[in-house]
């Protein structure tokens, strides 16, 4: 009698893209708005450790972030903001086969980036 071979049934993955809202929701586009920010901030990271940053990575950031600033201004008083940028944010991330731990960790500087920005606004 020959012993039956253990089977072990994974669940399957969860699609990055399932993590997504639906195409046109305001979620999905500050989402998208975080990840671009990230995604400047790692090409501005990157420029700093090969010399110094340029201009136009300089003026790309500032204004996507004055962008997203206001839509902050826009949804604050009746959306979730900061979690939409988190959730939606890490999701428009790990899309773009950004690891789950560093989506995490660029969409919190976004975050905190932008409460800089409101600090000085309110100012």
């Amino acid at each position: 009698m020959h012993p039956t071979p253990a089977v072990t049934t994974h669940a399957p993955a969860r699609s990055a893209a399932k993590a997504l809202a639906p195409a046109n929701t305001i979620e999905r586009y500050v989402g998208q708005r975080v990840a671009a920010v990230a995604a400047i901030l790692l090409e501005a990271l990157d420029e700093r450790q090969h010399g110094a940053l340029s201009p136009r990575t300089k003026m790309a950031g500032g204004d996507q972030l004055a962008a997203l600033h206001g839509l902050r201004i826009f949804m604050l008083a009746d959306w979730p903001f900061d979690e939409i940028c988190r959730v939606h944010g890490a999701a428009a991330l790990r899309a773009a086969d950004i690891s789950p731990r560093n989506a995490d960790i660029l969409g919190d500087e976004v975050l905190n980036l932008l409460a800089k920005i409101a600090r000085t606004a309110a100012n």
